[in-house]
């Protein structure tokens, strides 16, 4: 909340200087009611359990994105046991990193086209 609150005030202060406004559109997290407000944003919070039909992370991504990378690690953690290891859920903060960089890699195109699809907050290009 903190962290949140301190981003609005410098953007609310950079927008400001360039004597604009904005509306910024934000999910219900609890981290987002802050009690600075304002001048030059207008933060608008979504409703209740919108999140996952208008934000594409939500709609599917993230939780492909997990899925690759919960498979990476039991397959290292098969791969440990059978070595002989038994600590074969321990992962340094360098391995893990780079798994998830394989996981995000593996996320398709299409799949981030679905998701974005799924939420209908873009026009759509046949039309």
């Amino acid at each position: 909340m903190e962290l949140f609150e301190e981003w609005v005030k410098m953007l609310d202060l950079k927008i400001g200087a360039q004597k604009r406004f904005i509306c910024l559109l934000i999910d219900n997290f609890a981290g987002h009611l802050i009690s600075y407000t304002p001048r030059h944003i207008q933060l608008e919070l979504f409703k209740l359990n919108l999140t996952s039909f208008i934000q594409p992370l939500d709609a599917g991504i993230i939780r492909c994105f997990k899925a690759l990378y919960r498979r990476e690690f039991c397959k290292r953690a098969i791969d440990l046991d059978e070595a002989g290891e038994h600590s074969i859920f321990k992962i340094d903060l360098h391995e893990a990193m780079l798994m998830a960089k394989g996981a995000w890699d593996s996320v398709t195109s299409e799949t981030i086209q679905h998701c974005w699809a799924h939420t209908a907050i873009q026009a759509d290009p046949g039309k």
